[in-house]
């Protein structure tokens, strides 16, 4: 029952998770972004008032800079209107990707 449950939440992304990627798909190809997904409490529908958004990025421009990185997060924040904890897919520890890769609903 859980793996469908998240199978469908996978496949059929609620309506905020839809206006996000409405809002960031173009932002992220220009930026050159090859993979892209939505993990954490959006992904799992719990998201608050005041929850940021958790974006995990493949990126194919290996010289894109700390200064780049962080002017795509902050153009993701602008355009969302609230915070965004953006993670490149290479770094994140072995321990917690695979969950992130359960739950995380694909953008690109």
């Amino acid at each position: 029952m859980a793996d469908k449950e998240l199978l469908s939440k996978k496949t059929k992304p609620n309506k905020e998770i839809e206006k996000i990627k409405s809002k960031i798909i173009k932002i992220l190809m220009k930026n050159k972004v090859t993979k892209a997904g939505i993990f954490g409490s959006y992904s799992r529908g719990k998201q608050k008032k005041n929850s940021d958004v958790d974006i995990a990025v493949e990126i194919n421009d290996k010289g894109m800079s700390l200064l780049g990185f962080i002017r795509l997060k902050l153009k993701l924040e602008d355009i969302l209107g609230r915070k965004v904890d953006l993670v490149e897919y290479s770094v994140i520890k072995p321990l917690i990707k695979e969950n992130i890769l359960k739950e995380e609903i694909k953008i690109i």
